[in-house]
């Protein structure tokens, strides 16, 4: 994690806004470990699409609602 980015998890802690917090660094994890040009699912493993899932999920958080 970049000091940009432990700043903003420092700043999410700070203002007890735990939910945001997981979020950053669910998505800090699958960057780092599991880079998305990589496990793309194309693969049909499950551990790969899960995730995918798992990515897609994070992502529609900041979606807007329909």
């Amino acid at each position: 994690m970049d000091l940009e980015r432990r700043l903003e998890l420092i700043a999410l802690l700070a203002q007890n806004q735990a939910w945001d917090a997981v979020v950053l660094i669910g998505r800090e994890l699958l960057d780092n470990y599991y880079p998305e040009h990589i496990f793309t699912g194309s693969s049909g493993d499950k551990g790969s699409a899960y995730i995918v899932a798992l990515r897609n999920a994070l992502n529609a958080i900041d979606a807007p609602a329909p």
